[in-house]
């Protein structure tokens, strides 16, 4: 299928910078032309399947959200709930863990379809997916809705501390190693010209629950089979004082003495880095996914602005539905704030971190920390066709910079089209390829009996 977007800005986060009033063109799954609006328009038009018109609209690559938990979807929003009760730490361990392991197959592919629309629905295009039980349900709901992702089962092979960990969430080193060997094996990525959205990754839970062995089999699998893996990283304190006490270091120095950290993984969080743990990262070219909502209210302050001196790989992640929103124009936002509470205002420095820095690690930047930059993250010839229009109106405009206006004006409610490699799942604000009402209805019903089973069990 051909398509041409006429009469639109252009915010490509590549080499080409901003177009107004510029085209483009997708042939099949890929970009083939961008350019500036011109008196041959005409002609092309007749050598396209379907004409959108975008004039006063923005045209932008598609969000990339870098880390996410699609088996706590139907979670939303239940932390005030349990807090009611009396919240205990680790709320991972007590509350998420438990919630994710009662989940039959049918619920996990209700959470898929639920949060792969929502995720269209706020222009995100890409995910990736930290792991549950049974992916192939992840996987499945991800292709009838049409979404691009990494898929993983998150594994854990020990386990420490009170509470103890739900029998069917932990394996042994062997079983841990052959899931997610499984996962990588079935859905692989072979090539560039592969056309298949989804691509298996390595994933482990974080070092409290992972031993040793597995951390080391995993990189090495990792590496042989020239794929991601990802882990939560200096998370929380709990964290540090298990490396500390167990290791007699902080986390990154332990996996990096266990040669773990690498140019492809992806660590979740990483809030809690000490300056040399921030050089390490650097010098491996870890890549980072920055997760404001939970990092600002309960975990801490990511080290951006150290990380962008040092050129490490960011990308922003919404870290699932849990916290509340899937909207990653919210999550820009937000992390400009708290960067600015932070390290700015006690300074007066307003310029901490810039508006198209974020929008690069919402896009260009979570691309490369997923080890999709190639193909996704900019709008470029020869990339995939993933991209959103958005329709400012009197909340955005005037627009003098499209990067401010992105991250300080726009949200994911401004979204009216959406085109994943080349196809379009998103028109006028209506998803095409699944039931919005159906799917509203079916987590109405099953998500209230899921909640109710974890606050029975609260004492």
């Amino acid at each position: 299928m051909a398509i041409l977007i006429k009469n639109a800005t252009i915010v490509s986060m590549g080499s080409l910078g901003v177009i107004n009033d510029g085209l483009i063109v997708i042939d099949g799954t890929r970009i083939v032309s961008i350019d500036p609006q011109n008196n041959n328009t005409s002609d092309v038009e007749k050598n396209v399947d379907e004409v959108i018109d975008a004039t006063g609209k923005i045209v932008m690559p598609g969000l990339i959200d870098s880390h996410f938990h699609t088996c706590q979807h139907l979670m939303r929003g239940m932390g005030a709930a349990i807090a009611r009760h009396g919240t205990r730490y680790p709320f991972w361990k007590n509350y998420l863990v438990p919630f994710e392991s009662q989940l039959t197959p049918e619920d996990v592919y209700l959470s898929g379809v639920a949060a792969y629309t929502n995720l269209i629905r706020v222009g995100t295009t890409c995910f990736a997916e930290h792991g549950g039980r049974h992916p192939e349900q992840l996987v499945k709901a991800a292709e009838d809705v049409g979404i691009r992702g990494l898929m993983a089962i998150s594994t854990m092979d020990m386990d420490t501390g009170l509470p103890t960990l739900p029998d069917n969430m932990l394996f042994s080193t062997e079983e841990a190693i052959e899931k997610n060997l499984e996962v990588v094996q079935r859905w692989p990525f072979i090539n560039n010209d592969d056309d298949s959205l989804l691509r298996g990754v390595f994933s482990l839970r974080q070092i409290t629950v992972c031993t040793p062995q597995l951390i080391q089999k995993t990189a090495h699998l990792a590496a042989e089979h020239k794929t991601m893996v990802q882990t939560h990283a200096n998370e929380g304190y709990y964290e540090l004082y298990h490396a500390l006490d167990h290791h007699g270091m902080r986390p990154a120095n332990y996996l990096a003495s266990l040669d773990f950290l690498n140019s492809n993984v992806i660590a979740a969080h990483s809030v809690l880095l000490s300056d040399e743990e921030v050089e390490l990262y650097a010098k491996h070219q870890v890549g980072v996914a920055h997760c404001p909502t939970p990092n600002f209210t309960s975990l801490g302050m990511t080290k951006l602005v150290q990380m962008r001196k040092l050129d490490i790989k960011v990308g922003i992640g919404t870290d699932g539905a849990n916290r509340g929103s899937l909207d990653l124009f919210e999550a820009m936002k937000l992390s400009s704030i708290g960067q600015s509470l932070h390290y700015g205002a006690p300074y007066l420095d307003t310029n901490v971190v810039s508006s198209f820095e974020l929008v690069t690690m919402a896009t260009l930047g979570g691309a490369r920390v997923c080890g999709l930059h190639e193909e996704i993250g900019s709008l470029e010839i020869g990339k995939r066709a993933d991209l959103l229009i958005l329709n400012p109106g009197l909340n955005a405009l005037p627009i003098d910079d499209p990067y401010f206006a992105i991250v300080n004006s726009l949200r994911g409610s401004d979204v009216g089209d959406v085109i994943i490699n080349g196809q379009i799942v998103m028109r006028n604000s209506k998803i095409l390829n699944v039931d919005e009402e159906e799917i509203a209805r079916q987590v109405s019903t099953r998500a209230p009996q899921l909640r109710q089973t974890v606050l029975d069990n609260i004492n």
